[in-house]
């Protein structure tokens, strides 16, 4: 709530793992009195988890394992529509994202079940008289090699959407540095980009620096490092505890894109790179002065969140998608020059936060270089 008061973001995605229905009806209308767009993710990826929070919604009656959904009849399909048509007249949203299992490799069960279950969308979208936005969720093993993912694509964009809800499976990394996965995501993006129709990258993080080059128009960002990727482990039962403990506060640097720690790796600079890297905002606090003083781990991140979101919204009003993708070049030079001189101080950054910059300026590079016929489409349909 607090990123739209201050004019950050034009919307929000409603999790239902994250937030009761009645908590969910509760705030959408907040949410719109800033001018937010609403959106209801069903989040049928892992099908068989549920717990609490996703208990409370009436869609929940339909959630089971992939194969017991492979068998869903034609009524059980009229009741999934029912169910989004209700909660998403609730919360007035404004397109419908169908449910949709993880894409996988050599599931055409998927495939089948994943257009069943995009009709139910369809047929709530229709009676809502609102866009209905196909889920296109790629696991890894889709997204393993061309041949898998180029598959998945063509059957997923066979769907009469409107639109594209996109989250694409990056293992390990807390943020991705992959080149061969990332320009297999840049290649899934503009191929959904091509079709002329919307794409929102959700579970996208500081990754969504890079979207708008490869022809997203929207993308999702919160402040938990489980949601900067798509990872299907967030919808499977924990035997842990959870939570941070008490580690220190990440300071996200828009200089660096990326975080250092605060105050540990922050204090270790001279005070000219502090200068640097310092990007304030109305979370920043006490951060920047000497000597340090404590800063809420919770203003961190709302810190992070502003902040990224001030820069992707910078970077989707330029006039196209090459633009873009040079707008954040632009960003990524700076970061690893100023990650070169850090480097110099002898200060290697924890949690692979200076790791990723250098990787992501050579997919840029690849795709501009290899796909210059896909740019050239989205220009002549733009």
């Amino acid at each position: 709530m607090e990123q739209l008061e201050r004019g950050q973001g034009v919307g929000v995605v409603v999790s239902p793992r994250d937030l009761a229905s009645h908590k969910a009806i509760e705030y959408s209308p907040r949410y719109r009195r800033f001018g937010a767009e609403v959106l209801f993710d069903p989040q049928f990826f892992i099908p068989g988890f549920t717990n609490k929070n996703i208990e409370s919604y009436s869609i929940n009656d339909f959630r089971s394992s992939i194969d017991s959904l492979a068998q869903v009849t034609a009524s059980d399909l009229n009741g999934i529509a029912s169910s989004l048509v209700e909660i998403n007249g609730q919360l007035q949203s404004s397109a419908v994202l169908a449910p949709a299992v993880v894409y996988q490799a050599a599931r055409p069960d998927i495939l089948d079940l994943n257009d069943k279950l995009f009709s139910a969308a369809k047929k709530a979208s229709h009676e809502l008289g609102l866009p209905v936005y196909s889920s296109v969720i790629l696991g890894s093993s889709a997204t393993a090699s061309p041949i898998p993912l180029n598959e998945v694509l063509s059957r997923a964009t066979a769907q009469p959407a409107d639109g594209w809800y996109f989250a694409f499976q990056f293992d390990g990394e807390r943020i991705p540095s992959s080149t061969d996965n990332l320009i297999r995501f840049a290649e899934a993006l503009l191929a959904l980009s091509s079709t002329g129709l919307p794409v929102l990258h959700a579970y996208a993080g500081p990754l969504g620096l890079l979207s708008f080059g490869f022809g997203a128009n929207g993308v999702g960002v919160a402040h938990f490092q489980n949601l900067w990727k798509f990872s299907p482990h967030r919808w499977q039962t924990s035997l842990g505890q959870g939570g941070g403990g008490d580690a220190p506060p990440r300071f996200f640097s828009t200089s660096l894109w990326g975080t250092i720690i605060y105050p540990d790796e922050l204090i270790r600079l001279t005070q000219h790179l502090e200068q640097q890297i310092v990007t304030p905002s109305p979370f920043s606090g006490p951060v920047g002065t000497r000597p340090p003083r404590d800063w809420d781990r919770w203003e961190a991140n709302k810190h992070l969140v502003y902040s990224i979101c001030r820069t992707l919204a910078h970077i989707a009003a330029a006039a196209s998608p090459i633009q873009c993708a040079n707008d954040a070049r632009d960003v990524l030079e700076d970061a690893s020059l100023l990650l070169d001189e850090i480097r110099a101080q002898g200060l290697i950054l924890r949690d692979n936060a200076g790791s990723y910059q250098r990787n992501w300026l050579g997919v840029l590079d690849h795709i501009l270089a290899n796909n210059a016929r896909d740019y050239e489409y989205l220009r002549l349909i733009s």
